[in-house]
């Protein structure tokens, strides 16, 4: 006789963007000074030390603190370290860092963190600049990715344009050996309260899963309580993993994760197929479906696949729902070759959104077939798809017409804007025709950039006997990165159809010149080593000149500003462009103003640039 029941677990919270809303004696404050007017003196430029000091430096700069508020617990946080992956403020992390790894729970419910930026000179603490919030997380692989979301200060107040990052090379973590030269970067809590680095040797490798790919790489180095997090480089500063434990048991070496395996997990959760089945992305929605032979305490599918072989006796499907509603009616279907073989449904009392499961066995076995699940809620069809028990079906026949990539899709599912070249879109869409594919058949859409496979996902086809279709590449991170891109369409783990396509930059006739920072100290010019706190620095729209705003000071006028810290150190909110003039402005009360009207920023100038500015008491 075969069983059919709907299990039910305890919905798990899904961690959404929301504001923190922390007591606000945890948070730091500054207060920036207004635009005092004083008296001139003259600018000292030279190149920034940090670049020409090399990759060092950069990987120094590229590193970050974070401090993850513990909202169980009065005054108490969880620190460690993070690395900088994208100038737009995306950050790799431990998961360990954000949360309790054991109970898998948020230290604090919005996946809130505060982000400390290393100071230019890199002598002094990190500067609690920026707050961050949780993007994806992996307990698994213990894999955390932050993106900065406002200014600590105060998150409602916009972001600057230039949030003055740097951002870390990527390496080759598997073209490691034993005895190859491997560095860290974090703020351990035995290395005080300012960044540390240390370096070492690759003492071996760990292969946790005995699948012949080590995960872990072995080092010589002594990880400690704020390195989990951090960024370890090879010898040419390019990043090759993530600092995550130490390990007693192995004569204290250290636990690094892999680079490769660490990036490629971040590559996969930037970039995803949305759902094309969601008429309405704000209704009632299940999402990310697993089917699986086995789950865990927790209800997360375990190996999950789209076939099984004979002689499966239950099937689960994990999914998670979101925008339920108590009281709505959940309604579930199981299909076996097409066929109804059991339908049962509950009133919703499982919360707003979370994570649950349903199954299917037989006491004997289940049968050779395809399998679907259907769901409605409230009437409404939500999903509908399945797996494979036993053998493949036959697809000889089966194929896919050639793809037209669109930047949109009509409500009559017809391309908007087809080409070959995007520039500045989020989301991508292929289109193609498709000839003799059966329910039950298993395919596979494969997205490469420049060469590298960034996101793969079988399935099974259930969308019967269909002309055409269309996908849907999206990046969680604002745009596309720019790059080369490759479809290929699988059937039955064979290529059948391939489509190769370009994002560009917006305007491909930019000036290749990069721009750049600008970062430097004020001094007082009797005592070079006192510094000045509180100077407002101003460079001016290109063509205004002093004159011009000191007569009529807006702040339309102004391309970028900075205000010195209290050792005397700035950078200006935006970058500035080699080979460009700008006018220039300095302003503390007590010493003397600063006008120059034809400050050159020169062609060759590397990034960050210093400009160390002297200040005459008036």
């Amino acid at each position: 006789m075969m069983n059919l029941i709907l299990s039910l677990i305890t919905p798990r919270p899904l961690i959404t963007p929301r504001p923190l809303i922390a007591p606000r004696p945890h948070r730091l404050y500054w207060l920036l000074a207004g635009l005092l007017i004083g008296v001139a003196s003259l600018f000292v430029v030279q190149r920034a030390q940090a670049i020409e000091r090399g990759p060092l430096n950069a990987a120094l700069l590229a590193t970050v603190q974070v401090i993850v508020p513990v909202a169980a617990e009065q005054d108490s946080y969880s620190t460690g370290s993070g690395t900088i992956l994208s100038e737009s403020g995306l950050i790799l992390t431990n998961y360990h860092v954000m949360a309790d790894i054991e109970k898998e729970k948020l230290y604090n419910r919005d996946g809130f963190a505060g982000i400390g930026v290393n100071p230019t000179n890199l002598k002094g603490r990190p500067v609690l600049k920026y707050a961050a919030h949780l993007v994806a997380s992996n307990p698994i692989l213990d894999l955390a990715l932050l993106r900065i979301t406002g200014l600590l200060e105060d998150e409602s107040l916009p972001l600057p344009e230039n949030l003055g990052l740097t951002v870390i090379e990527i390496g080759d973590s598997q073209a490691l050996q034993i005895g190859d030269e491997i560095n860290a970067f974090g703020f351990p809590s035995i290395g005080g309260d300012t960044v540390t680095f240390t370096s070492g040797i690759v003492s071996g490798f760990e292969d946790q899963e005995e699948d012949g790919y080590a995960e872990w790489l072995k080092v010589d180095l002594n990880i400690n309580h704020g390195n989990s997090g951090g960024l370890a480089t090879n010898s040419a500063g390019e990043f090759v993993g993530v600092p995550t434990q130490g390990r007693q048991d192995i004569g204290m070496l250290g636990l690094v994760r892999d680079g490769n395996m660490a990036i490629e997990w971040v590559r996969r959760v930037l970039l995803d197929e949305p759902s094309t089945t969601q008429s309405n992305p704000d209704g009632p929605a299940v999402l990310n479906v697993r089917f699986t032979k086995s789950i865990d305490s927790k209800g997360a599918a375990r190996k999950p696949d789209v076939r099984f072989d004979s002689g499966l006796d239950t099937l689960y499907a994990t999914f998670d729902f979101v925008n339920f509603s108590n009281g709505g009616k959940f309604q579930f279907t199981w299909y076996h070759d097409g066929f109804q073989i059991f339908g049962d449904g509950v009133v919703w009392d499982f919360g707003n959104e979370g994570s649950t499961w349903v199954n299917v066995y037989d006491d004997n076995e289940l049968a050779d077939g395809y399998y679907e699940l259907e769901i409605e809620y409230d009437g409404e069809q939500i999903y509908r798809s399945g797996v494979v028990v036993g053998e493949a079906k036959q697809a000889n026949s089966a194929s896919f017409g050639s793809i037209t990539f669109a930047e949109g899709v009509t409500d009559d599912d017809e391309p908007i804007g087809p080409g070959t070249n995007f520039a500045d879109i989020s989301t991508i869409y292929a289109f193609f025709p498709v000839n003799g594919v059966e329910n039950g058949t298993k395919w596979t859409r494969r997205w490469s950039i420049d060469g590298e496979v960034a996101t793969e996902a079988d399935g099974v086809w259930s969308d019967g006997n269909i002309d055409f279709t269309w996908i849907s590449l999206a990046s969680n991170d604002g745009t596309l990165p720019v790059g080369r891109y490759l479809l290929e369409l699988l059937i039955e783990d064979k290529v059948v159809q391939t489509g190769e396509m370009d994002i560009v930059e917006p305007d491909v006739r930019a000036p290749t010149v990069a721009d750049v920072m600008v970062v430097g100290t004020v001094r007082e010019a009797d005592n070079q080593r006192r510094m000045v706190s509180g100077a407002t620095i101003f460079f001016l729209n290109p063509g205004v000149t002093t004159a011009e705003f000191l007569d009529d000071p807006k702040q339309g006028l102004v391309f970028a500003e900075g205000i010195s810290d209290e050792d005397g150190a700035y950078q200006l909110d935006k970058k500035v462009t080699p080979g460009s003039i700008y006018a220039a402005i300095v302003y503390k009360e007590g010493y003397k103003i600063i006008q120059v009207d034809d400050f050159e920023i020169p062609i060759d100038a590397t990034n960050p640039y210093e400009v160390t500015i002297t200040l005459e008491r008036r």
